[in-house]
């Protein structure tokens, strides 16, 4: 099955929430395993009769079926919902608790049993740190050591002694896991922090780069403009057309004397963006073929140019290094078309291919220069689309209306 750069995109996601959505899963499975296990008095089924059926399946609802749920919905909802859900969940749990000795039918539970309310208390003190990772989650753990302790001296008719161990084993069991919760949620999110520090300075050294090898270009350019009218001007008879091209030369010179403040705003007609896109492919190999289809003649702002320019190297250095081996012979082709309002870059090769979602996001070079670098910039866009052994396409391209 050939996958593309964008399925791979719509599974990438950031570390925080895949630590998020990971401990929603596991906290789901683990409401399921601790709600099966036997309990005998202390089981919700034992407690059915003795507490009005409303506020028993209610009890259920927010004890059992909602952190249950999480196994599936963890991969379902939004992050956004899912916060919120885990907040009223516990928010309800918290009441259900308050709320457990005056909605029962009798004095105390039969056979001193503890409300079964009480060993559920610890999951929602862990999805509220994964949740929101924010000083007030504390709250929940610091609650739970009284309220237990409380519930559970009028429900079950137990010694106060008893009760405030009870309390006290809550109160710490909750301060661990959520401790734990926000623990691993504050390292998921500094590594996004790290990811996208190192995204940024590789962005920046990429522009810088990009820069760097455009003015070597038009230096190239020129230097070989001038030599040749040089060494034309010398000759004699003086051949034809040399005034001609020495006034291109000058007004290549007059290019380069204003390249160091060429702004975003500049253009460059469709030959020359070709002539960029050539002479980025002709750098890396010389065996690469450029072909163009041109029905426009509108100019192409230099940002989109850098953008474009940058991202085909990139995409070009990779085939060089990935699509094979020293010894084999693999065919890379540049294809360039320029419309009205659009162009589209498709690098191909016919080398080993790979498959996109198993990149790392780590590698800079796809993520940062090919796909990152096109999504920076406005009205631009990226596609790799590669199997293994079926080769690698890199789409780019940018549209004007879009840009707006």
């Amino acid at each position: 099955m050939v996958q593309t750069d964008a399925d791979a995109g719509a599974r990438t996601r950031s570390a925080l929430e895949r630590m998020q959505r990971t401990v929603y899963f596991a906290t789901g499975l683990a409401t399921v395993l601790v709600a099966a296990l036997p309990r005998g008095a202390n089981g919700f089924l034992a407690q059915i009769d003795q507490l009005e059926p409303p506020f028993w399946a209610f009890t259920v609802l927010v004890g059992v079926a909602v952190p249950a749920s999480y196994a599936v919905l963890a991969f379902v909802l939004s992050m956004r919902t899912m916060r919120w859900l885990v907040t009223a969940s516990a928010a309800g749990f918290v009441l259900a608790q308050a709320l457990f000795v005056p909605f029962m039918t009798v004095g105390v539970l039969e056979d001193g049993a503890a409300p079964w309310l009480q060993g559920f208390g610890a999951l929602h003190a862990t999805l509220l740190a994964v949740a929101w990772n924010r000083p007030a989650v504390w709250a929940y753990p610091l609650a739970q050591g009284p309220l237990v302790a409380v519930v559970e001296y009028h429900a079950s008719g137990a010694m106060l002694e008893q009760s405030l161990l009870d309390g006290l084993g809550a109160l710490v069991t909750c301060l661990i896991l959520t401790g734990a919760g926000a623990g691993v949620v504050t390292a998921a999110a500094r590594q996004d922090e790290e990811a996208a520090r190192a995204r940024e300075e590789a962005s920046l050294e990429a522009s810088l780069r990009t820069g760097e090898r455009e003015q070597a270009r038009i230096n190239a350019l020129v230097h070989d403009e001038i030599m040749s009218v040089l060494l034309a001007a010398v000759r004699t008879p003086s051949p034809a057309g040399v005034p001609e091209r020495a006034s291109r030369a000058l007004e290549s010179v007059e290019g380069i004397r204003g390249a160091g403040t060429r702004s975003r705003a500049s253009a460059y007609d469709p030959a020359e963006l070709l002539a960029v896109l050539r002479a980025t492919a002709g750098a890396i190999s010389e065996d690469i073929h450029v072909a163009a289809t041109v029905a426009s003649s509108t100019p192409v702002p230099a940002a989109v140019v850098a953008s474009l320019a940058e991202a085909t190297g990139e995409a070009l250095r990779n085939s060089v290094l990935h699509a094979g081996g020293p010894d084999d012979a693999v065919a890379r082709t540049v294809d360039v078309a320029v419309t009205e309002g659009e162009v589209r870059v498709t690098i191909r090769d016919d080398g080993r291919g790979f498959v996109p979602r198993t990149v790392s996001p780590r590698r800079l070079g796809v993520q940062v220069s090919i796909r990152g670098r096109m999504a920076a910039l406005r009205g631009g866009g990226s596609r790799v689309t590669s199997a293994p052994g079926a080769g690698c396409l890199v789409e780019l391209w940018w549209r004007a209306e879009e840009a707006r």
